[in-house]
């Protein structure tokens, strides 16, 4: 058997044993790309801009605790003047997301994170909405898409330089036939450049063994952290950490006014209270994490794991540029195109493999 069947014939056969879940994964991930700006719309997080100062985080926790008493206040979270503030609430068996508007404290709208269209969009992306079983498939298809898309770049790759320049357009006025087959190929090429970054980021979410190898290549294995803790002290029921909350908001806010700000209300008893810095158009590996005693408001100083980004190691850096870059959101709204349309010529590509390979299979037999 040459090298060119040999390819061939493992494309075909990862192709079709994993196309049709490739094809769910792929396209519920490219409309997963666009999830900050459905939830923009589909929980009511757009409020009009007012000439007024947020409202406090305690003043947040008076309208839970009035209209939704069973959330467990977790985190507030301020963004800009036109988007309304999140606050994290925890509940039997699931977590809740309320959009509150950030000058009067109101509720707009209450989500429970497990349910919704959005969220089932992102659990069949990431798990086929068959929990942990699920989640394994996903990893496993993923694992497998990678040298699907190797021996499908080396199939496509000419032979001779002369021709090929066919391979790089479609031809839109051929015959069904000759249009699949270009729809596959051509399609094909483009988009793999992008989605062997994607993949190799999901990789790096679904195997122990990928994040171990770049932790041991980064020495990541070798650093010891510290721990933020709170001081517990005597008297440490009277304290109204709310207040605090509210003091640090309104300082980070004056310090960051460009940023959203996250501010977390702490449960266990030396757990401290939790400032994040985060960037507006929301990417994962340049936040900011401060950390403040719970009691005495003093900010706590140490060699964290989730520190300051101009501090972290190039494991935590790389660990949190993942997130960034299976969405595309490192290159912005262009990466987010890009990633997009990749994902959607990722879900066709099993379609118009599979017309491929039965066009010829009738050949064969006629």
């Amino acid at each position: 058997m040459t090298f060119k069947k040999l390819v061939t014939k493992l494309h075909l056969i990862i192709g079709l044993g994993i196309g049709l879940l490739f094809f769910i994964i792929a396209l519920s991930g490219a409309i997963y790309t666009w999830a900050p700006e459905i939830a923009r719309i589909t929980y009511q997080q757009s409020i009009d801009s007012q000439n007024l100062p947020f409202v406090p985080i305690s003043v947040l926790k008076a309208t839970i605790d009035r209209e939704f008493p069973e959330g467990d206040f977790r985190t507030a979270f301020y963004r800009d003047k036109n988007t309304t503030a999140e606050v994290l609430l925890y509940a039997p068996g699931t977590y809740y997301i309320a959009q509150m508007n950030p000058y009067t404290g109101e509720l707009i709208h209450l989500q429970d994170m497990n349910q919704g269209w959005l969220n089932y969009i992102k659990f069949i992306h990431r798990n086929l909405m068959l929990g942990d079983i699920g989640r394994e498939i996903v990893h496993w298809i993923t694992l497998l898409a990678l040298p699907m898309l190797i021996t499908g770049l080396i199939l496509w790759w000419p032979a001779k330089r002369k021709g090929s320049k066919r391979l790089f357009k479609i031809k839109w006025n051929a015959s069904p036939k000759r249009l699949n087959y270009d729809l596959h190929n051509v399609l094909g090429f483009y988009a793999t450049w992008i989605l062997i970054l994607t993949i190799l980021t999901g990789l790096f979410w679904g195997f122990e063994w990928v994040r171990e190898a770049l932790k041991s290549s980064t020495g990541e294995n070798e650093i010891v952290y510290e721990t933020p803790k709170s001081e517990v002290s005597s008297n440490e029921t009277e304290t109204d950490q709310f207040v605090l909350m509210d003091s640090l908001m309104q300082l980070y806010q004056k310090r960051f006014p460009d940023k959203n700000i996250s501010v977390s209300n702490p449960h266990q008893k030396d757990e401290p209270i939790r400032v994040v810095i985060i960037d507006r158009n929301m990417m994962v590996y340049n936040v900011d994490h401060y950390y403040y005693d719970r009691y005495s408001g003093k900010q706590i100083m140490g060699d964290f794991q989730n520190g300051l980004y101009s501090q972290s190691s190039t494991f935590t850096t790389l660990n949190n540029l993942v997130y960034d870059i299976h969405l595309g959101t490192i290159f912005g709204f262009t990466g987010k195109v890009l990633v997009c349309l990749a994902s959607l010529i990722a879900a066709s590509l099993p379609i118009t493999g599979f017309l491929i390979w039965w066009g010829k299979q009738k050949k064969k037999y006629t």
